[in-house]
This record gives structure tokens, C-alpha cells and sequence, in this order.
């Protein structure tokens, strides 16, 4: 695992729930659309590598204490009193915390985390970057739409280039 997520400390810094709306099925509706969030701005191979921990009071009937969904394993912390609780045990026994990145705004969860050598990240903060590098990316595509060939260099023609190729092609 590369990337461990504080599931709903990233969801109410998220854009993906609706005002006026309450209940479980508001929450329900809300994992759902972060979870299409996560997987528009997480790319394919990051995602094999990040865990999402969400409290289990509001966990939905009939789903596994884990599941994957395309690549992010989703876990419900049913058997922790929070998921604070299995996020520090998630922490504590990562092989490479290095090469860990948590992501919650919960400063305990931050101090464990830098603890063991793992880089943390505000939920917001996170989200920032994200959106960000979305930007760059998609500025980048439409870039290389204009020029798919970054070897081609552009040039204007002299007068004289322009004279000779209307004489060439009959002007």
C-alpha cells in the first residue's frame, strides 16, 4: 500500500455532498460519489496501492469488511472501536512507511504517521494536489493535441521560401 485515506475526513473536505441532504442514504450516495472522485484522480496503477478506512456506524448492509473497487480496497472498520484506530495500526505495520502517504486532516493520525517515516497530507490539501495535476495533465493533452510531435518545430517561412512554393504548386 502507497496511499492510506482517512475515508470520511476526506469526504466532508470533498465537493461530493450535497446540502440539505441527511441520513444514510445521503452518506451512502456520498462514498459513492467519492469514490468516483478517487477513481478519476487517482491514476490506474496508484490505485492498486491505496487504502480508503471509513468509521463503520454508518457502514452499508450486505458488504464485506473489505472490498476492492477498481483497484482501491475500501474497508469498513467494524471490528475498531474508529478508523483513527485502524489507520494507526495500518501505520504501525506498513513494511516501508517511507513510501507511505496518509492522508487525513486528524493530527493524531499525523503524528503516528510521521512517526514512522510516512509523508501526511491534509484531506484538503491532498485534494489541492490532485485537482492540480488533473489541471497540468489535462492542459498537457490539449498541448500535444496542437502538436502531437514536440520534435516538429514551427517556423515562419522567408519571402523568398514563399515565392518559390507558389511557383511550385502554380500560383
Amino acid at each position: 500500500m502507497r496511499l492510506l485515506i482517512d475515508g470520511y475526513n476526506l469526504l466532508f473536505q470533498s465537493i461530493v455532498i450535497e446540502r440539505g441532504l441527511m441520513g444514510k442514504n445521503a452518506l451512502r450516495a456520498a462514498r459513492g460519489r467519492l469514490m468516483e472522485l478517487l477513481i478519476e484522480l487517482i491514476d490506474d496503477s496508484e490505485r492498486v496501492g491505496t487504502m480508503i478506512v471509513f468509521d463503520a456506524k454508518e457502514a452499508p448492509t450486505g458488504l464485506p469488511d473489505k472490498y476492492s473497487h477498481h483497484g482501491i480496497q475500501i474497508v469498513f472498520a467494524r471490528d475498531w472501536a474508529s478508523a483513527d484506530e485502524l489507520i494507526q495500526m495500518e501505520i504501525r505495520k506498513h513494511p516501508t512507511p517511507k513510501r507511505l502517504t496518509v492522508v487525513s486532516s486528524d493530527h493524531a493520525i499525523h503524528r503516528k504517521a510521521i512517526a514512522r517515516g510516512a509523508k501526511v497530507l491534509d484531506s484538503d490539501a491532498w485534494l489541492d494536489e490532485q485537482f492540480d495535476r488533473q489541471r497540468r495533465q489535462q492542459e498537457a493533452n490539449q498541448e500535444n493535441a496542437c502538436n502531437p510531435d514536440p520534435d516538429i518545430k514551427q517556423r515562419e517561412l522567408s519571402d523568398e521560401e514563399k515565392r518559390k512554393w507558389l511557383k511550385d504548386f502554380g500560383f
